[in-house]
This record gives C-alpha cells, structure tokens and sequence, in this order.
C-alpha cells in the first residue's frame, strides 16, 4: 500500500472514530449522564467502529463518505446514509398506540423521569387519554425512532400560532428520550434534525426547547444544533386536580 493510500486510510479512520465518539457524548449528555458515562459511552461508541468497511472503501479506491453535516437536516425522516463505520440512522415516524408502553418505558428510564413516571403495565389511565388528546390535535406530534421494530428514542413536536413576529407559527421540542443502547449511535440528533425538518414543512419560523438545569450538557449538545440560549425558561407545577 502507497504512503498516501496509507495516510488517507489514516485520517479515515481517525474522522470515524471521532465523529461517533463526538455524538456518543453528546447523547449521553443530554440523558443527564455523569462526565465519567459520557467517557464511556464515546469510548464504546470508538469499539463499535467498523474497520473492515472502511478499509474496504479504501480498498475498492473509493474514499469513505463524510459524515452527516452539522445543523439542521433538510432531507426525509431518515437522515442521511451513514459514513462508512457509522451504525444506520433510525426511523423517525409518528407514534402508534402500540409505541405507548415503549414510550412511557423510555420517559421513566431517566434520572428525572424516574422520579415521576410508572411504567408498569397495565400503564396508567392519562398516559392513554394523553396520547389519544395528541392523536386528535392536528397541532401535536409524537415522534418515536426506531432501529428495525424497536423504539429507541421520543420527542414530542407541538406546534403553536401566535401574533409575535408578525403572526409566525412556532414548534416546541419536548420529552426528549433515547434508549441507552442507542445512546452511542447519533439517535439524539437524527430525532432533533427530523423535528426541526417537520417544523420547517409547517411553515414555522422558530424552533425552541428546554432543558433541566441539571442536564449541564445537553447545553452544548443543543447548540451545536443551532439553538441559542437566548431566554431564561420559567415554570410552576400546578397541583394535581381529582
């Protein structure tokens, strides 16, 4: 093998490893995982580098393919085809009610979530009249990611008018959630890039979330998305009514 076939080799294999690693950290990040799971899942992320395809690809005389870019995703649901060592992207779609149980289990698999969700079955009565409430509203979404049937990550999208900004409609992220064996693998941001996608179909002019306090860094996660943290969120739990 030539020199400059070695090094293009090299630096092929150095892109892959860090761009998995890169959002192996950033998923776990926005789970609220300690800096020492966020190492650990980048470090994971690295091992499950397929090295066969790449050099395969290098091989063949082809260069790998660059990774997904950064920002926001303009394409379909399911993203753009993966870099050669990069696990595939997942099937965003909307939820069914055969996605509930799954859902609920995600949103309870969750430091927060832990503390104020029951997962058991049979689920809760107001998981199910909620979920039916966003089935009716033409104004409410509810994502789930799937890698083949089974569901590895949610976010809710809703969508709101309003006079501001000259009458803009707005989309509003929530309920982020991602299965832990997907949390290596870029689900977090394929969900993101396809919410903001279906925002932008819609005609919004704005996308926002929140993010607890306690999840530091899903902070950087969110912003090298493209979101500023340009307000102070604010909110008042009301007691519960019956």
């Amino acid at each position: 093998m030539s020199a400059s076939k070695m090094a293009g080799l090299a630096a092929a294999v150095r892109d892959a490893c860090a761009r998995v690693a890169i959002d192996a950290y950033e998923d776990a990040g926005t789970q609220g995982l300690c800096a020492e799971g966020r190492f650990e899942a980048a470090v994971g992320a690295i091992e499950r580098v397929d090295l066969t395809a790449i050099v395969g690809a290098g091989d063949a005389g082809r260069a790998p393919e660059p990774g997904p870019a950064r920002g926001p995703a303009r394409g379909p649901a399911r993203g753009p085809a993966p870099a050669a060592g990069n696990p595939p992207a997942p099937v965003i779609r909307r939820a069914t009610r055969e996605d509930l149980p799954a859902i609920v289990a995600l949103l309870a698999d969750d430091a927060l979530g832990a503390r104020r969700e029951r997962a058991e079955l049979p689920l809760a009565a107001g998981y199910v009249a909620a979920f039916d409430a966003i089935e009716r509203d033409p104004h409410c979404e509810l994502l789930v990611a799937c890698d083949g049937e089974q569901v590895v990550g949610t976010l809710q999208l809703d969508f709101t008018p309003g006079l501001s900004r000259q009458g803009a409609w707005r989309a509003t992220i929530e309920a982020v959630r991602v299965a832990a064996p997907a949390r290596s693998r870029g689900t977090g941001r394929a969900m993101i890039e396809s919410a903001i996608a279906r925002a932008e179909s819609r005609g919004c002019r704005l996308v926002q979330l929140t993010t607890d306090r306690s999840r530091v860094d899903a902070y950087r996660f969110y912003e090298r998305l493209g979101f500023v943290a340009s307000h102070v969120g604010m909110k008042l739990e009301l007691p519960r009514r019956g």
